[in-house]
């Protein structure tokens, strides 16, 4: 339990550097802009990876050691700040910088969650999953609920740069200590290792939903508030 416990605090201070860059940002090009749209399409770029590769991402999940699923996933955002941090200290922002930083941590984003998902379910013992679940949703809310207020007093202070610059300090405490944790993989089946796996996976997936009007419905019901909040 102390690896998951590790893992789920890590990742919590990995989304509130995110939440806060995200505010930040928000701030500093609405005051340079004036205009809002540039903020929905950075969000929209952000959650278009999910959205196309959610499936893909979630079978990848169960192919590849998911240490390092998780540790490419923060890297690779990390590698979306730096990029937008070095625009800015360059004097050469540009709006389609941050669509493409966007995007690129969405793409992460979508390659990691499954994997984080799927390690509390191989971590945590059956009466202790419920809580290790409700722990890593109570991230989400929290986050967004103390990131406006931090970054709001960092930006004040640090500007843009420094807030991304912590944004960036997290990302790299996520990848140590994800990188040191003993997070096992189960072996894949010779028959899950086969070229056309992915495809048969992907489809008896959908064909499970399908077939489960209630969890059809429910996984709309969860689609529609996320788009709403959004």
């Amino acid at each position: 339990m102390r690896t998951l416990y590790l893992l789920t605090l890590t990742q919590a201070l990995s989304l509130l550097g995110s939440r806060m860059a995200a505010v930040a940002v928000g701030l500093w090009v609405y005051a340079r802009t004036g205009q809002a749209t540039p903020l929905l399409l950075a969000a929209f770029f952000a959650e278009l990876p999910v959205l196309a590769l959610g499936g893909l991402a979630g079978i990848l999940a169960d192919r590849v050691d998911r240490r390092w699923v998780l540790v490419l996933g923060d890297a690779g955002q990390a590698l979306g700040t730096v990029a937008l941090l070095a625009s800015v200290l360059a004097g050469e922002f540009r709006l389609w910088h941050l669509y493409a930083a966007s995007g690129l941590q969405g793409l992460f984003v979508a390659v990691q969650a499954p994997a984080a998902s799927a390690v509390v379910g191989s971590l945590a013992p059956p009466a202790r999953r419920d809580r290790m679940n409700g722990l890593r949703e109570m991230s989400y809310p929290l986050a967004g609920t103390a990131a406006p207020a931090l970054a709001g007093l960092l930006y004040g202070v640090l500007g843009l740069p420094g807030v991304l610059a912590v944004d960036l300090a997290t990302f790299v405490v996520a990848v140590g200590v994800v990188s040191a944790l003993a997070i096992p993989q189960p072996e894949p089946s010779r028959e899950g290792a086969s070229p056309d796996a992915v495809r048969r996976d992907l489809l008896s997936g959908l064909r499970h939903l399908r077939d489960r009007r209630g969890l059809l419905e429910l996984t709309l019901g969860i689609g529609l508030v996320y788009w709403l909040i959004n």
